[in-house]
């Protein structure tokens, strides 16, 4: 590291990320909190370009500007600071003490005057004195759809919320859905179509996904919508000639993975008791990888395999695999208390979060790092009622994956979203939840799943059950988006 040019040199550090598929809705819009036009290229020390082009930056702008409120700050080094603001477009910056200095100077009102100053604004750290960071109601581009295709499963997950039996959609049925998800997609003036193929174990009616992933994309074209498509799976019987038709038609594919060896088979067992890991491990391994499909991996995780969560990140991260950590959702009718497994669930992630230190990935993995939650800013959990649909393999619409025995709907019509908008399941703004309202983290994880939180309190316009577990691991996940950008720049030994 240049640590003379590292104090005297501005600079700030931002990350730009994605959504990692898993098996929930992703929220509304990755970004909505915008106080300057998106003049800064995310990814980029860009105060250590040329002042000429920095200067472009500064945008005509008399206003005063003050540090945001709530400003969540940690030490990297000697040499670098991490700053949040809860109105950043996406996660925290990191900033050199030459532009950490230069924030300092707004703790009084000043007007923008140097370059840097222009990206502090843009990532919320100064806000206008008088005009506040707008909070606009996001407008969804895409229109995501669950097609459960099965409730049938080779494995029995103790934790697993469908109601196991040979039941599956027809192809009637699986064609008239998708065609409804066009059509409510083009009313709706949606730009993309997401479909999600799950079950039981999607790849059990494979043929039958076939059928309507083609039927996707030519439907796709017909409407001039963007595609894309997922298939979640075990992982226990993908041939080489599924994968092989996976990537010709661009279809991603998901694989469950709650720990490796005895842990994984202990929450992941076939239905006669065997374990399953060594299935898992054989289709990644010798079948997927070799093939030029990388899965993305999911890991649940519960009290029972927590502890084994360090050791399954660790195996994905080997093999480059981009993973989501995401906490066991309560059946339906379980009166379990998520919060009385609190300190076992942290430690496990902890644990988990010391593998991806060591191992650093320079890929974007922060939106993985926290069940549910977003590296970009957000007021709604997840798409319930906006831009998210589920059709069960009766055919029948519901809000929510979690409530497919519960549907709003036994018919499908050319406006899906109007009959899933009425339903039971409320996704309030987390501006509109008790003890969310003030929290630097509120905008992340939205006050987490409102079924959830309703199955916890009776009430929708709460926090989280697993509120504390955000509040304690939020840092740790920052501190590591921190130290990536810090090593993607070359500034980290």
């Amino acid at each position: 590291m240049n640590r003379i040019q590292s104090n005297t040199t501005p600079i700030i550090l931002t990350g730009k990320h994605f959504f990692l598929d898993d098996d929930c809705a992703c929220p509304d819009s990755p970004q909505i909190f915008t106080s300057l036009q998106d003049t800064f290229e995310n990814d980029c020390a860009c105060p250590s370009a040329d002042s000429a082009d920095l200067a472009n930056l500064l945008p005509a702008d008399n206003r005063l500007y003050k540090q945001a409120d709530s400003i969540y700050r940690d030490d990297l080094s000697s040499d670098f600071r991490l700053a949040f603001s809860p109105y950043a477009p996406q996660g925290p910056s990191v900033l050199n003490l030459s532009a950490w200095e230069r924030w300092q100077n707004f703790a009084q009102p000043r007007p923008l005057s140097q370059p840097e100053d222009a990206i502090l604004a843009q990532q919320n750290l100064i806000m206008p004195v008088t005009a506040p960071a707008r909070l606009p109601t996001p407008i969804p581009e895409m229109l995501t759809a669950w097609m459960h295709v099965t409730n049938a499963c080779n494995l029995d997950c103790p934790y697993c919320y469908v109601r196991k039996s040979s039941a599956s959609m027809t192809e009637e049925i699986g064609l008239n859905a998708i065609g409804k998800i066009f059509q409510t997609a083009s009313k709706r003036q949606f730009k993309n179509v997401k479909l999600k193929y799950a079950g039981g174990e999607a790849t059990l009616q494979f043929r039958l996904l076939k059928k309507l992933a083609e039927h996707a994309e030519q439907l796709s074209q017909e409407y001039g919508l963007g595609l894309k498509q997922v298939i979640l799976s075990n992982g226990t019987r993908i041939t080489v000639q599924d994968a092989a038709w996976m990537l010709e038609n661009n279809l991603r594919l998901m694989i469950s993975l709650d720990g490796v060896g005895e842990i994984h088979d202990r929450t992941r067992p076939y239905r006669n008791g065997n374990g399953s890991f060594d299935a898992v491990r054989r289709t990644i391994d010798e079948v997927l990888l070799p093939g030029g499909l990388s899965p993305m991996i999911t890991v649940t995780i519960t009290q029972q395999n927590a502890g084994g969560a360090a050791d399954a990140v660790r195996w994905a991260l080997e093999r480059d695999l981009s993973v989501s950590l995401n906490f066991y959702r309560h059946k339906p009718d379980s009166a379990e208390d998520l919060a009385a497994e609190e300190n076992t669930l942290i430690d496990g992630m902890l644990a988990a979060y010391q593998v991806y230190e060591e191992v650093l990935p320079l890929r974007p993995f922060l939106n993985g790092l926290l069940d549910r939650t977003q590296a970009g800013g957000h007021l709604h959990t997840c798409g319930v009622g906006s831009s998210y649909l589920v059709i069960n393999h009766e055919g029948a619409l519901a809000q929510c994956q979690m409530q497919l025995d519960a549907p709003v709907s036994r018919a499908l019509t050319d406006d899906l979203l109007l009959q899933v908008h009425n339903g039971p399941l409320k996704n309030i703004s987390v501006e509109e939840k008790q003890n969310c309202n003030t929290c630097t983290y509120r905008y992340r994880c939205a006050g987490g799943c409102p079924l959830e939180t309703y199955r916890a309190s009776g009430r929708w316009d709460v926090s989280s059950p697993n509120c504390h577990i955000y509040k304690t691991l939020f840092p740790h996940a920052f501190r590591l988006e921190g130290l990536r950008l810090l090593k993607m720049h070359g500034w980290l030994n």
